[in-house]
């Protein structure tokens, strides 16, 4: 007796393994991303040694004194 698999695929089977691929793949393309602008950040030529600055540029202002 062969078992065939397919037998017992519904509709329901068949979106639950595209919306896994379709959310594989979205997951992939971020990683991707997120990686080039890591490395992107890595080789920029802004310098990033002033760390005040970089605090007072992101508009936190809890770590400004009143």
């Amino acid at each position: 007796m062969i078992f065939n698999m397919f037998n017992y695929l519904d509709a329901g089977t068949g979106s639950m393994i595209v919306t896994a691929l379709a959310g594989g793949i979205a997951g992939i393309g971020v990683a991707i991303k997120m990686g080039m602008s890591r490395f992107k950040a890595k080789f920029s030529s802004k310098s990033n040694s002033d760390p005040a600055s970089e605090d007072a540029a992101d508009g936190d202002s809890s770590s400004s004194t009143n």
